[in-house]
Formats: structure tokens, C-alpha cells, sequence
């Protein structure tokens, strides 16, 4: 593996890691690279020779700003019940505009409020469905409060708008810039594969159900 490729993969893992509330130490990252634990330190200390990364008292890395710079964070969200294909397109198309993606999940009081009814999955259980998904670096639950909480402790490059969320851009653009995120892009993704949706889903297996009793 060449040096500047697993460089890249320990900053990744550095951020996510952060995201996640795991210390990045050396066995961590070694155990989540899967490479001993030498030539992770050797890495590591050459990454902070250059300043992409800072080692704490304890032992645990850090990026820096020079390191944080060196990826790009995607950000995108939503309830994610019933994983189909129209998630994993749109999923698919988030992972293309950057190095690290970030799924913020409703909350399940946020679901309720917005869609007028519970998910079908708790926001623990979809948390932990959408972690496990290929193209998915973080998974984590979002604010029930404030959405620029999320943002504020993401620290994205680009948010990636599901081409049916209800987000207004410009004035998304406009909060974004009030809080001190002008920086911050937004992409608004295509249309997801047609006729594939949780609440179409949920209507078949309803109608399967209805015929199967009788």
C-alpha cells in the first residue's frame, strides 16, 4: 500500500472515528486498517511530522485543520425505514461527490412530527442498518431541535439534498452563511429509482397480507 493512499485512509478513519466518539489510537487504527501496530505508529508520526495530525497527552489522534482540509465530507439524511434501492441509489450518488459520507437519521420524534406517524424501525435499529451499508462512512442521529446542531459537529463540505426533500436551497444557502458555514455546498440529487419507496412498500406488503387471509 502506498504511503499517501493509507495516509488518506488513516484521515478518514480519524474523522469518522471522531463522529462515532471512538478514540483514534494506535490499536484502534490498527485494528481498523488491519495493519500491525508498528506500522500504523510509523504513519501516524510521519502524518504528524507534516501537521495533518496531533497527538494528544492520552495518545489519541487527532486531525488537524491542514488534515481535516485534506477530505471532503459529504452530508445527507433522512428517515431511511425500509432500506430499498431507491436509498441505495441515492446513497450511491452522495458517495460520488467526496471522500467521507455522513448519514444524518430522523430521529424518531422527527419522523413522527413530520410524516404524522412512527417509523417502522427505531432510530437505533436504522442507525444501525444504515451504518452497515457499503457506501456509508458515518451514520448518526440527527437533532430533534436544531438541524444546524447536526451540522455544527459534521462540519460537511457538501450537503446533498435527496431530490424530494422538502429543503428551500437558497434559503438553506442563507442560514448556512449566517452561521458560519458559507464555505458549505449543496447538491441537489437526481430523482431516485422510480416507483421505490418505504410507504410503497409498506402499501404491498399490506395488500400481500390482505390476500394471503384471504
Amino acid at each position: 500500500m502506498m504511503v499517501e493512499s493509507l495516509n488518506y485512509i488513516l484521515l478518514k478513519k480519524i474523522y469518522s472515528n471522531n463522529l462515532h466518539k471512538i478514540f483514534s489510537t494506535i490499536p484502534t487504527l490498527s485494528r481498523q486498517v488491519e495493519l500491525s501496530q508498528d506500522n500504523i505508529k510509523a504513519y501516524l508520526l510521519n502524518m504528524v511530522d507534516n501537521g495533518t495530525v496531533i497527538e494528544s497527552n492520552n495518545h489519541h489522534f487527532h486531525l488537524t485543520e491542514l488534515g481535516r482540509k485534506k477530505i471532503t465530507v459529504i452530508m445527507t439524511g433522512g428517515t431511511f425505514d425500509i432500506i430499498h434501492t431507491g436509498h441505495i441509489f441515492t446513497l450511491e450518488q452522495a458517495r460520488m461527490l467526496g471522500d467521507v459520507l455522513v448519514i444524518v437519521i430522523a430521529t424518531d420524534k422527527t419522523v413522527q412530527k413530520l410524516k404524522k406517524h412512527l417509523p417502522t424501525n427505531s432510530q437505533k435499529d436504522r442507525v444501525e442498518l444504515v451504518r452497515h451499508l457499503r457506501e456509508v462512512d458515518v451514520a448518526i442521529e440527527g437533532s430533534e431541535t436544531d438541524f444546524f446542531e447536526t451540522v455544527e459537529s459534521i462540519q460537511p463540505d457538501v450537503i446533498a439534498l435527496g431530490f424530494d426533500q422538502k429543503h428551500d436551497e437558497k434559503d438553506l444557502y442563507k442560514k448556512l452563511n449566517e452561521r458560519g458555514f458559507s464555505h458549505v455546498k449543496i447538491i441537489r440529487l437526481k430523482e431516485h429509482v422510480f416507483g421505490k419507496s418505504t410507504s410503497k412498500i409498506v402499501q404491498d406488503i399490506i395488500k400481500h397480507n390482505y390476500r394471503e387471509e384471504n
